[in-house]
């Protein structure tokens, strides 16, 4: 599916050849010792739109056996609105407040993976809180795969719901650029190559020397 890597601070490399990409794990001993203590036990999956968190995430909650969150659909169901009718009578900064308390009542659940929003790690310190409060791990996937995934899916998106196919490429290019020193403070970086199960196996199999 991808490669990973670990946000360094002075680590050794640690390589593990995957069939369909390339994992460098291997965490410094700050972001290896919160495995050990009850924030290991959230996860957070950041990226883009059309990245996979969700996809991932459901996966990877599987084989660690935690629960998974869709933190739109927790936001969805506490106003009984679907995100697109959110963004459009209240607005966006409303919907980022909204997001933000949602994403920090998490903080009594444990044993969860949290699938977050594509621009949740840039507002209201979000990245900052989710760091503190669980291993956060972003998808970081291509313009084109990016634009080719959310083509046939964008009225479901507010944000890119009457965008053309080129209007949608410079739309997600321009908002990548935005958001990438948000994404990138994630503790680990797992590049999407294409669709697989093996990568997540190789994650979910790492992070589970921590947790048992």
């Amino acid at each position: 599916m991808g490669k990973c890597t670990a946000n360094p601070i002075n680590r050794p490399t640690e390589n593990t050849k995957l069939s369909l990409g390339h994992l460098n794990l291997h965490p410094p001993a700050k972001w290896r010792a919160l495995f050990y203590n009850h924030f290991s036990m959230r996860i957070f999956i950041t990226g883009f739109m059309g990245a996979g968190k969700s996809y991932l995430g459901k996966l990877l909650a599987e084989r660690l056996g935690f629960t998974f969150i869709d933190l739109d659909k927790l936001v969805e169901t506490s106003l009984a609105l679907p995100i697109s009718d959110i963004f459009q009578e209240l607005g966006e900064p409303a919907f980022r407040q909204i997001e933000a308390e949602r994403l920090r009542s998490l903080a009594n659940r444990t044993e969860i993976v949290v699938a977050t929003g594509g621009g949740t790690p840039c507002y209201l310190e979000n990245m900052a809180w989710m760091n503190e409060n669980g291993i956060t791990i972003h998808l970081d996937a291509s313009v084109s795969l990016l634009a080719q995934r959310l083509t046939s899916g964008k009225k479901q998106r507010p944000l890119i719901a009457n965008l053309g196919d080129e209007e949608l490429v410079d739309y997600i290019g321009t908002k990548l650029a935005e958001r990438s020193v948000f994404y990138k403070k994630s503790h680990l970086q797992f590049t999407v190559l294409e669709a697989g199960t093996n990568g997540v196996e190789v994650l979910a199999a790492y992070l589970r020397r921590f947790l048992t």
